[in-house]
């Protein structure tokens, strides 16, 4: 919904303006003569924070004296179509010109992954400053790491967290892929593991993520199974890949062990399970980079 208001009107709205607001309604004035020249009067002396709140609000008329007022500053004006974009953005995560840092960090409004007041869950202008943010670097890396693995473990699905983790210049982002989807999909409904996918689809189209490589192992296909007939369903893959996978560790006493693939390098987990009748073997993918630490803090799986 777009209000227009009186250009005598802007400054006071511009002012009650906040990141959240941007989501929900516009803000332009008359086009006329009169109108705009006492709207550039206006714009033209705003502090740089609510110039560019106010440009991603505005209406045709009020974007063009924005950007007017940002003079020629190719990084700016790119930012500003940027900001004002959808999420997940159509093109590349742009950089955040030096002048408009400290704005960019106003509108992130913290960390990937964390709440925001008015409402909880951070408005589109937010996660697209937080991605920005990341992809410079400016946050970082374990902080996002640590915002990906516990993306929607929170009050909300923080897609947007996975999505800097995966265009952050410090982040392993295939790992941090396969962290996030095989850890988290099991507990999350089909909405939120679509919106994964399209996260995952956006990174690899941009290229912040590599293609997946394609394996007779299946690991990007599975994952850990939260019930006993996943983990059955799981034995049937493993008697199959075994022949593929290399010992990495093994603990003999809690039945657990650590296998790689021999063609595309991943981790595989080796678990066992009682079926009623007899003890079943079965593999599961992992994401690490310290096996062995991995299996000393494993514990064998058990469902009800």
């Amino acid at each position: 919904m777009e209000r227009v208001v009186a250009a005598g009107e802007l400054r006071a709205a511009v002012e009650r303006l906040r990141p959240r607001d941007t989501g929900h309604w516009g803000l332009d004035v008359d086009g006329g003569a009169a109108e705009a020249g006492g709207a550039w009067a206006v714009v033209r002396e705003l502090p740089l924070e609510r110039l560019t709140l106010l440009g991603v609000a505005a209406g045709p008329e009020l974007e063009k004296l924005v950007r007017a007022a940002y003079g020629y500053d190719p990084g700016a004006q790119e930012l500003l179509t940027y900001l004002r974009s959808a999420f997940l953005p159509a093109g590349d995560v742009p950089p955040v010109p030096e002048r408009l840092l400290g704005v960019v960090r106003g509108l992130a409004l913290g960390a990937p992954g964390e709440v925001v007041e008015h409402g909880m869950f951070p408005a589109t202008v937010t996660k697209l400053s937080r991605l920005a943010l990341a992809r410079q670097g400016e946050y970082p890396a374990e902080v996002v790491v640590r915002a990906a693995e516990g993306a929607f473990a929170g009050a909300y699905h923080a897609h947007e967290a996975l999505a800097c983790a995966l265009v952050h210049p410090g982040v392993d982002a295939a790992a941090a892929a396969v962290l996030v989807w095989a850890s988290e999909r099991q507990r999350r409904g089909h909405r939120s593991r679509r919106k994964t996918a399209r996260v995952l689809a956006w990174a690899r189209r941009h290229g912040y993520l590599a293609e997946p490589l394609v394996c007779g192992c299946r690991h990007e296909r599975l994952a850990a199974p939260g019930a006993m007939w996943e983990a059955v369903r799981l034995a049937g893959n493993w008697t199959r890949i075994r022949p593929l996978l290399d010992p990495v560790a093994s603990d003999p006493g809690r039945w657990l062990a650590v296998f790689r693939c021999s063609r595309c390098e991943r981790l595989w987990a080796e678990d066992t399970v009682s079926s009623g009748h007899a003890d079943l073997t079965y593999g599961y993918p992992i994401a690490t980079t310290n096996p062995a630490a991995w299996l000393a803090a494993a514990r064998p799986r058990r469902f009800p």
